[in-house]
This record gives C-alpha cells, sequence and structure tokens, in this order.
C-alpha cells in the first residue's frame, strides 16, 4: 500500500503500519477523539509523517505526540 507524505511516497510494511495504528489507536483513546473525525484523520497524518521522517519506535512517536 503506498502512502503519502508532502511529496515523496514510500511504501509502508504491514508490520510497520500496524505499529503505527497501535499508536494512533492509544492516543485516540488517550486523547477521546472521536475515530471518524478530522481530528482524527489529522491525527493519523501526522502519525505517518513522522513514521516516514525516521521516528519508527513506537515509544518515540508517543513522545512526540504528547507535545
Amino acid at each position: 500500500m503506498n502512502k503519502t507524505a508532502a511529496s515523496r511516497q514510500e511504501i509502508i510494511e504491514p508490520d510497520y503500519f500496524n505499529k503505527i495504528e497501535s499508536v494512533f489507536r492509544e492516543l485516540v483513546r488517550q486523547k477521546g477523539i472521536a475515530l471518524e473525525s478530522e481530528e482524527a484523520d489529522a491525527l493519523a497524518a501526522r502519525l505517518i509523517g513522522l513514521y516516514q521522517s525516521g521516528i519508527q519506535d513506537a515509544d518515540a512517536l508517543k513522545q512526540v505526540m504528547s507535545y
């Protein structure tokens, strides 16, 4: 599956996508965000962008997103 971040495309392998999804679901739950909301969409896009920029550890993603 291709994902686009800014002007570049990269393939996110299923295992890595599952890691991003796990972080996403935890953050949505912690922040009380509705899954079907613009805020959740923005959160998912930001997580994918951070991952593609090199932050690939789940704990590091959570830490960056907590600010």
